[in-house]
């Protein structure tokens, strides 16, 4: 989560308002907006409320039943902010709830859905200073400060919302993706032994999953790319007879607290380093990186792939987990989820297209033996991160402030529902080093 101003993040602090100046404005400004909204989403499919500052608003009365139960409501608070939305300025939109002069409640799953639905874009003259930041490669020292950026938050805040057995930051592999049960993905599991299907048991399963691929001989090595607290090194140490296993991640948390959750084995036959993984020259017996790869940037892909093929033996299994992003004739940095989340939440993050990894791979010595795609799966991760972090709100708001939470439940709220009308992928591949 960014809390670097470097970063364009916001900080922990939350930005004071005068009264005044928050609320109120044009009535006649306020009935073009509910005019604009009334016309823009007539044939909705959900539910959805929106209300201004003269206390008048506009109901969509969708039809279908969506699996959260609730309706998106949408409140308006200042002229300001309804001049944005009327000029279908998104962005500068989205920026006015994070300042409070937009309010989000209810059914914020709805909202990658919204903007699919209205067809709201990024204004090209919005998108060139992101297409020029964004365009830097991914160099050691920039992927170090983005990656602290967004994981060197308090640890507090992170124990809120990721499970509790693993505390592992990406998609975990459920029994039942389709069942969104929000009394499930809120219930704290134990893991393995878990007889529901909590978020949990979905890590573990995600980390016995890439360890049964990689079936080692007694002795043979493992690199994990990207580590964050261990729990890949964890589940392998556990279940398999690796000789040595060997994680890298430039997050000052996830290395203390991963360092304090392998103590427990043999000290020969683990490390978890602070760093660059690029800065190890040993090759391994086989390879996992489940995300990392989201982290090298637009031109990080290729050069990524091979470094990683450098650091593995002929024959070794490389199993290759990444976000990836729908097939789109507009580049990633001119759509409008992507440029928001990277401006406030994750930046450095890029997304590639399934056939852009497996055409890297494939040109760079690794066999794709099969793949499978998560996205419905990460769908339930991400609804778990959010009901959790929802169901303590106000400890979250205590550390890190209101906007930068604002910022995370319109990305882990948009992002589930991205995942569910298929605009954004996660793919797991399962890879030969040939």
């Amino acid at each position: 989560m960014a809390t670097s101003t470097e970063s364009g993040a916001l900080g922990r602090q939350t930005r004071p308002h005068d009264a005044a100046a928050r609320r109120g404005g044009s009535p006649a400004v306020a009935s073009r907006l509910r005019a604009m909204v009334r016309d823009t989403l007539a044939d909705f499919p959900w539910p959805v409320r929106f209300s201004d500052w003269t206390g008048e608003s506009v109901e969509i009365h969708g039809t279908e039943t969506h699996w959260s139960g609730r309706p998106l409501d949408i409140r308006v608070h200042t002229e300001a902010a309804a001049r944005r939305l009327l000029r279908y300025d998104i962005l500068g939109f989205l920026e006015k709830y994070l300042e409070g002069a937009v309010d989000f409640e209810g059914n914020l799953y709805l909202i990658s859905d919204v903007r699919r639905f209205a067809r709201f874009r990024l204004k090209a003259l919005q998108a060139i200073p992101h297409l020029l930041v964004s365009g830097a490669f991914q160099n050691a020292s920039r992927a170090s400060v983005n990656v602290k950026s967004h994981y060197d938050i308090p640890q507090e805040a992170l124990n809120v919302y990721l499970d509790r057995v693993y505390m592992s930051y990406s998609c975990g592999m459920f029994e039942h993706p389709d069942r969104l049960d929000l009394d499930d993905v809120l219930t704290i599991g134990r893991g393995r032994e878990d007889d529901f299907d909590s978020l949990e048991k979905a890590q573990w399963r995600k980390f016995q999953d890439a360890v049964d691929f990689i079936a080692p001989r007694e002795g043979e090595s493992l690199l994990d790319v990207g580590c964050g607290y261990g729990g890949q090194l964890q589940v392998a140490l556990e279940s398999h007879p690796f000789g040595r296993v060997v994680g890298w991640t430039h997050s000052a948390n996830q290395a203390r607290q991963g360092q304090q959750r392998l103590a427990g084995f043999e000290q020969e036959r683990w490390e978890l380093n602070e760093g660059d993984y690029r800065q190890d020259d040993r090759v391994f017996d086989h390879i996992t990186s489940t995300g990392m790869v989201s982290h090298v940037g637009p031109r990080g892909l290729v050069p990524y792939v091979r470094q990683v093929r450098r650091r593995i033996k002929p024959g070794g299994r490389y199993l290759h987990h990444a976000l990836m992003t729908a097939y789109n004739r507009a580049p990633l940095d001119l759509q409008l989820g992507p440029v928001f989340h990277k401006k406030y939440v994750w930046p450095g993050f890029h997304w590639f297209t399934v056939g852009q990894h497996v055409r890297a791979l494939e040109k760079n010595g690794f066999q794709v033996q099969r793949m499978t795609n998560l996205s419905r799966h990460y769908a339930k991760t991400t609804a778990a991160w959010y009901e959790r972090l929802m169901s303590r709100r106000e400890e979250m708001v205590e550390n890190l402030g209101e906007p930068t939470v604002r910022a995370w439940q319109v990305f882990l709220a948009g992002i589930t529902g991205a995942y569910l009308n298929r605009g954004v992928h996660v793919y797991r591949l399962y890879c030969d080093a040939v």
